[in-house]
């Protein structure tokens, strides 16, 4: 999200968008727990317990009973949760990637293999496919016409608008 912004406003310094990332992020369910991650710290979403919780000692034990009860839920769910996406893995672990297919003339992105600041795009391009091999290809650079070769688990198809 960071990096995104930093892109398309590079005269804007990254602190200011920090908070709202933070919050988006907080606030995101995580697809494996299902929770987002301010729930499995305080056991609500984010915001403030009601304010007449307050006013009397019974409503505040309670509410600390509901939110303790809450958040052992929250967690033995995210166990299986966490342990169902462990033996997806597992399974998926053995099996290929499936590598993308790539033909003589086609636009591609390239993974840098070193960034040395982290609001750097990850990946250089477009590059021009000239000779496709088995798990390789070789690109042109259209800015500079320099050919160098590319491991395609190092490319990203580039589709233009």
């Amino acid at each position: 999200m960071i990096r995104s912004h930093v892109s398309e406003n590079p005269d804007e310094h990254p602190f200011n968008i920090l908070p709202y990332a933070v919050q988006c992020y907080n606030s995101t369910r995580n697809k494996t727990t299902g929770f987002t991650p301010y729930e499995l710290v305080f056991g609500h979403t984010s915001g403030r317990p009601p304010e007449h919780v307050y006013l009397e000692k019974e409503l505040m034990s309670k509410y600390v009973r509901d939110i303790r009860n809450k958040l052992e839920y929250y967690y033995k769910i995210t166990r299986v949760r966490t342990d169902e996406q462990k033996q997806k893995a597992k399974i998926r672990f053995g099996v290929s990637p499936n590598l993308q297919s790539y033909e003589i003339g086609d636009k591609v992105f390239v993974k840098q293999s070193q960034i040395s600041n982290k609001l750097q795009n990850k990946f250089d391009g477009p590059f021009e496919i000239t000779q496709v091999f088995e798990n390789s290809a070789l690109l042109k650079n259209p800015e500079t016409n320099r050919i160098s070769k590319g491991n395609f688990d190092r490319l990203k198809p580039c589709f233009e608008t």
